[in-house]
């Protein structure tokens, strides 16, 4: 996200609410009151800091992002590209690899990551708008593709591409053992 508007519309819709008009002092105050909030809006000015591509810029950005992780618990590169309109709902153990890009409206819960499988210069994840993403998910590829208006059930591991419209759950079948 290199634009600034596009970044005032991220914290406008994010942190403020779209019912409300854009200030950023309105902003900052609803930081004070909602570490998820908090997060957000820092995340999003350090990431926009990020892509400006200046030493200065990266630096801080870098500084904003080292304090958001030792303060929350969560740690989304600042390279990844998300929409607008996330949604995080619990701050915790929410990680996300660089090589990602994450569409509009996304609900991310506790417990996710989305990650590579390897080391790749071609390996990206591409999660589609509208996604809900159940708690203690991972998400690991090299190329996975998941579409648009897509379910993740909570405890899933989602090694390929998910298609449109589809709710996604693992099929864990129980092991029974007995004792002798």
């Amino acid at each position: 996200m290199t634009s600034y508007e596009k970044l005032k519309e991220c914290i406008h819709l994010e942190v403020i609410g779209r019912d409300n008009p854009f200030a950023w002092t309105r902003a900052l105050r609803r930081t004070r009151r909602n570490q998820r909030k908090h997060f957000l809006f820092w995340w999003r000015i350090a990431s926009w800091l990020y892509a400006q591509n200046q030493r200065g810029k990266k630096r801080l950005a870098r500084r904003i992002d080292n304090r958001l992780k030792r303060r929350h618990g969560v740690d989304i590169a600042l390279a990844c590209r998300i929409g607008k309109g996330l949604d995080l709902a619990h701050l915790s153990c929410i990680v996300i690899t660089e090589n990602c890009v994450i569409g509009e409206n996304a609900r991310i819960k506790q417990g996710v990551t989305i990650g590579l499988k390897t080391e790749s210069d071609e390996a990206m994840i591409v999660i589609g708008d509208n996604v809900d993403i159940g708690c203690n998910s991972t998400i690991l590829g090299g190329k996975v593709s998941i579409g648009n208006n897509v379910t993740i059930g909570a405890h899933s591991l989602v090694l390929q591409d998910i298609p449109d419209n589809s709710v996604y759950k693992n099929k864990i079948e129980p092991v029974l053992t007995s004792k002798v």
